[in-house]
């Protein structure tokens, strides 16, 4: 796991200084090692974890043995040994980064579809003076880059760029994608001449020339399987897991996993535990508030497993100590409050082990959320008569109890088309479309996830499965993944996820909808499966998530950010947001509607991210 960073220029000159800035930005990924490359057109920079092959050998920028390519790679791919093998490479390490070089050197661009795993990478040929860039199928690690039409640069986060001088025009556009989304999107970043590629594409860049290619696509892999038994797709799934963890058992440092006591981490532990010699390592954080903290039931599973359990309690004072240090993490506005835990556990895993597995992609995989549900409900009203209908339901809703006045808002939408953009933005209780109109003053509606939505809802496929491929599509890569990475990174630790080894995704995507749902018990098939190594009660209850208790901290602790980042003076300084509608957020959250605190949190983080990367 590393930083990786380069350019390709043919008329800005960016100088071998300008290099090793860019690269020295991201030494929090890889504080082992650093090296660069740098040529009268290409130049390339990398700072090493060290994980895999822990000699100076396996360092980075990596040439081919014919000398033709050199490559900086982010990541990990799982199954180089056995491409070693299957291509018969003659390696001078031990390591993966060789292997994938070399196999560029023999197959070429289609190299990509041999690989399981996570990566970032780029590779310049000397030869054709092109430059290679690629994005692991899921978008677990990311990759920013910046284009002029002649001159492109890439780097694994956004500061690096920044460090070329590139101009810091905020996107207009993902601005308010971010206040309907809690994250930016898709291709955008904040910045309006700074994009990300895509997960599952690559790109070529050569003079005057850039070709991207999506080389992978979740929607060509949709073909449900025949139904079988439940014991045949137990033994199938354990077995897919099985392999997907071995593989992620690689390491020449110590391992962990992450353990907060839920389906998605147990399993993930239960099964490290199974294949491992010896007692493994787990970690979880626990909250002050107990509303907040579910430890004690990570505390029972890790008793169970015999695991060497390491809990960590995160008191408010640490927590809120954290909060105004999340910019200088995460280079782009993200309102996930769930990144405050996430950096922690990272940073305490991080003190004794360097890798840890993670359970992320299972509730999209097996439809986790609740919020699943609010289809049907959507659909049950509007059969009673469309848009009026709903308008009712969301007017009766607003007379009664704050659960319900959240509700409501989720109703009172006008394009049934369209309402499950809405529905998700509303779960996350974020910005209506119309809200953030008033915002910012512009006419607002959400796009950049709309076309993969439409080719979604056209499918002949239960709404569940719709959704589920909706998020394995946006919100896991340019979410979950995004915080996960920048929370691990930050701490220099590599985080693995065990069920987004694509032949799992694929195996697990094509199950009938009843091995997943059944009898309203969601994630049935990984249910069932973690019965063989825990008791029921330790198994089916109430999901929790992993939020930090933002809400409550607004009200007391943190009341501080609303008047240091709202406060009218600044924001008609700034001239981004309406005064008075913030203002108006601020006094119903103020005067007890505490389901407003999501959307107040994230103006406070983008106002901390502006005076961070723009004032």
């Amino acid at each position: 796991m590393c930083g990786i960073t380069g350019f390709y220029t043919l008329s800005r000159k960016w100088s071998q200084d300008q290099l090793k800035s860019m690269t020295q930005a991201l030494k929090h990924r890889g504080p082992d090692a650093d090296g660069f490359f740098f040529g009268q057109r290409c130049g390339l920079g990398h700072r090493r974890l060290k994980i895999i092959d822990l000699s100076d050998a396996a360092n980075q920028p990596m040439h081919s043995h014919d000398q033709r390519y050199t490559m900086v790679f982010n990541g990990e791919v799982y199954n180089f040994q056995e491409i070693a093998r299957k291509y018969q490479l003659s390696l001078k390490t031990k390591t993966d980064s060789e292997v994938i070089l070399e196999l560029f050197a023999q197959k070429g661009e289609k190299f990509v579809h041999e690989l399981n795993g996570m990566f970032a990478l780029a590779i310049y040929d000397h030869k054709t003076h092109s430059l290679w860039i690629y994005r692991d199928r899921m978008g677990i690690k990311p990759l920013f880059y910046y284009w002029d039409g002649e001159n492109f640069a890439f780097a694994s986060e956004t500061k690096a760029l920044l460090a070329l001088g590139i101009d810091r025009t905020i996107n207009k556009e993902a601005l308010q994608d971010y206040l309907f989304m809690e994250y930016v999107p898709d291709h955008q970043s904040i910045f309006k001449h700074i994009h990300k590629l895509e997960k599952g594409h690559y790109m070529k860049i050569s003079p005057k020339k850039l070709e991207k290619t999506r080389y992978y696509n979740l929607l060509d892999k949709w073909n449900p399987s025949p139904a079988h038994d439940l014991n045949y797709y137990t033994e199938a799934f354990d077995e897919q897991l099985t392999r997907s963890i071995a593989y992620r058992s690689i390491s020449d440092v110590p391992m962990g996993a992450f353990l907060s006591g839920g389906t998605d981490s147990s399993l993930i532990s239960a099964k490290f535990q199974q294949l491992s010699p010896q007692s493994i390592k787990t970690f979880t954080i626990g909250f002050d508030v107990a509303s907040f903290d579910e430890s004690a039931y990570a505390q029972k599973v890790a008793k169970h497993l015999q695991t060497q359990h390491t809990l960590e309690r995160a008191s408010a004072k640490e927590s809120i100590g954290i909060v105004e240090e999340l910019v200088s993490h995460y280079d782009e506005p993200f309102a996930a409050n769930s990144c405050i835990p996430s950096l922690l556990v990272c940073q305490k895993a991080r003190n004794e082990v360097t890798v840890a597995l993670s359970g992320d992609g299972a509730d999209e995989l097996f439809m986790g959320y609740g919020y699943y549900y609010w289809h049907e409900r959507i659909q049950k009203i509007s059969k009673y008569g469309g848009y009026p209908a709903r308008k009712l339901t969301s007017k009766v809703l607003s007379w009664m109890d704050q659960r319900k006045q959240r509700a409501a808002r989720v109703f009172n939408y006008s394009d049934f088309e369209r309402i499950w953009l809405h529905v998700w933005s509303q779960e996350q209780y974020m910005f209506s479309e119309q809200e953030v109109s008033w915002l910012l003053n512009t006419p607002y509606q959400h796009q950049s996830t709309w076309k993969d939505w439409q080719e979604i809802n056209q499918l002949d496929i239960h709404p569940f499965e719709k959704i589920s491929l909706f998020d394995l599509m946006h919100y896991l890569p340019y979410n979950l993944l995004y915080k996960m990475d920048i929370a691990s990174m930050a701490s220099a630790l590599e985080v693995r996820v065990p069920y987004l080894d694509h032949h799992l995704v694929e195996f697990a995507m094509n199950l009938p909808l009843n091995m997943k749902v059944q009898a309203g018990e969601q994630k049935f098939l990984m249910k069932k499966t973690l019965e063989k190594y825990l008791p029921k009660e330790l198994i089916y209850r109430q999901k929790w998530g992993f939020p930090a208790p933002v809400g409550d901290w607004l009200k007391t602790d943190l009341a501080y950010l609303i008047d240091k980042y709202l406060n009218p003076t600044l924001l008609k300084q700034q001239g981004l947001f309406d005064p008075h509608v913030v203002q108006r957020f601020v006094k119903l959250f103020k005067k007890g509607k505490n389901y407003h605190y999501k959307r107040i949190w994230a103006l406070i983080v983008f106002q901390m991210w502006y005076a961070y990367y723009i004032d």
